[in-house]
């Protein structure tokens, strides 16, 4: 069983819902980090907006590490966290270019966005296999620029379980909000 967990200050109910959609499969558990003694496979952290869930996540980091951490790049107190290392695999998702996964070429369609999905960094997935840099041109149907973020994550923990590009394609342009 794989247990993936979102944790941070914002709500987190489209990026579970999208998780959920893509991910589908018996053998994976995803929700919300509301218990702070349960351990992750996978963490996301979508952003820290304040204090207390910077000290919650903070100490939660140290104190159940995750295999893997995928936090978002652009936001400061994300990144503040892992000032002093941690023993768990850091992927960070954003637009700047400091950022493992980057979203590049981004436009607006009429229904979503297109951008192309870019490793700039290697990491392993979850079977062992080697992640190397790599463009994925991807579609999604979501219609805010914020979820374009949600996109980096959701790709980003497919690719860790190693999903096949082409799939992650087809899954990820399928998804439409509903909620």
């Amino acid at each position: 069983m794989v247990y993936i967990f979102v944790g941070g200050s914002s709500e987190k109910s489209l990026l579970i819902r999208f998780l959920s959609y893509c991910v589908n499969s018996k053998e994976t558990v995803i929700g919300q980090l509301k218990n702070y003694n349960e351990r992750a496979d996978i963490l996301i952290i979508s952003d820290i907006l304040n204090e207390e869930d910077f000290n919650k996540l903070k100490n939660y980091i140290y104190s159940f590490p995750s295999s893997i951490i995928i936090t978002n790049g652009d936001d400061e107190l994300s990144n503040k966290l892992f000032a002093k290392g941690i023993n768990s695999t850091l992927i960070t998702c954003g637009l700047n270019p400091k950022s493992s996964i980057t979203a590049s070429s981004i436009s607006y369609e009429e229904e979503g966005y297109e951008f192309n999905y870019c490793v700039q960094r290697a990491f392993f997935n979850l079977k062992g296999k080697l992640i190397e840099p790599l463009e994925i041109p991807v579609e999604i149907k979501v219609s805010e620029q914020y979820n374009i973020y949600d996109s980096l994550f959701v790709i980003t923990v497919l690719l860790i379980l190693g999903n096949e590009i082409k799939d992650i394609q087809n899954v990820v342009k399928t998804f439409k909000d509903s909620g």
